[in-house]
């Protein structure tokens, strides 16, 4: 893989997967993109913009497609539909995958890699997160206002460390912020706990961080989500250090101040949102653990009348 040119599926263009499939497909490499609706026509009709801070300003003609049988087997799969679109796309994706496939995902949560390992098999998956603020702004359109753009990438494996440096090589060369991570769930868990404050205050209140973190309740709450999911995450084996959740509000109160999460711009736009991926999750395993989670669950029962759209 290291070199050479890489045949990619971008599994949801939306704001996460256009950006970083984007940034491949401007350094050469041959990048799909499976969208729909009128974001896959102003593709196919004008093509993909990408107004970006981190990469600058640049238009593609990608090929874009809503039938994902038609690629046929790629190198790289980049998993990037919301959480209800997981088990359709995994079905019709079945595909893209051949005997040297590689998937990454990024979605939120943590149950991502085991269902697309149950469904194709770990030795085609490896480890990944990826945080960047990029949404779609118009059809066709793809903008990337904050976040470091970052791609972290681990092995599942113990065979799988060679491709993982490889991939973690050609996303840099691409202008990819992408690092290897030798214990990829823990990272995943510490994404996971920055997403479900970061969405779950943002949509829970339909305001930015820096309004979020302007008052002293906000903030205090935002804290207590973090502190429960380091707690919960404690609780199933992952090794978080217990001054997580201080040290990610103090880099996401670092920010830029006009963040919204994902989920929250999902809500605002009346789309369905993520909340059982997410908070909602924090719940349940907390239940499991005995664990309370009171600021969780705050965010879940008020969200989950949204949860399905609509106004």
């Amino acid at each position: 893989m290291a070199g050479q040119k890489l045949k990619v599926a971008v599994v949801g263009a939306g704001g996460t997967g256009a950006y970083y499939g984007g940034a491949l497909a401007k350094a050469g490499h041959d990048v799909t993109f499976i969208a729909r609706g009128s974001h896959l026509d102003a593709i196919n009709n004008s093509g993909l913009q990408l107004n970006t801070v981190l990469l600058g300003d640049f238009h593609l003609d990608s090929p874009a497609t809503d039938d994902m049988s038609s690629i046929g087997p790629v190198d790289l799969a980049i998993f990037a539909v919301k959480s209800w679109g997981t088990e359709t796309a995994i079905a019709d994706m079945t595909g893209l995958v051949g005997k040297n496939t590689l998937i990454i995902s990024t979605q939120n949560g943590i149950d991502s890699e085991r269902l697309l390992s149950d469904a194709f098999g770990k030795e085609h998956v490896l480890g990944c997160t990826a945080t960047v603020s990029s949404m779609i702004t118009s059809p066709g359109v793809v903008t990337q206002a904050g976040g470091p753009g970052s791609l972290v990438v681990g092995a599942l494996t113990a065979d799988q460390s060679e491709r993982v440096n490889d991939l973690v090589t050609q996303c840099v060369a691409a202008g990819i912020a992408a690092e290897t991570h030798e214990n990829i769930e823990l990272a995943i868990w510490e994404k996971f706990t920055f997403i479900c404050a970061l969405s779950g205050m943002t949509a829970l209140t339909r305001k930015p961080i820096g309004d979020i973190f302007a008052q002293e309740s906000t903030t205090q709450m935002y804290l207590q989500v973090l502190s429960e999911v380091a707690e919960v995450g404690r609780a199933t084996g992952i090794p978080l250090p217990q001054s997580i959740a201080a040290d990610l509000l103090a880099t996401t109160q670092a920010r830029e101040p006009f963040i919204i999460g994902s989920m929250g711009h999902d809500l605002i736009a009346n789309n369905p949102i993520e909340i059982s991926l997410l908070n909602a999750r924090v719940v349940e395993l907390g239940t499991k653990h005995n664990i309370k989670t009171p600021a969780n669950f705050a965010i879940e029962a008020a969200l989950r009348p949204h949860e399905f759209g609509g106004n």
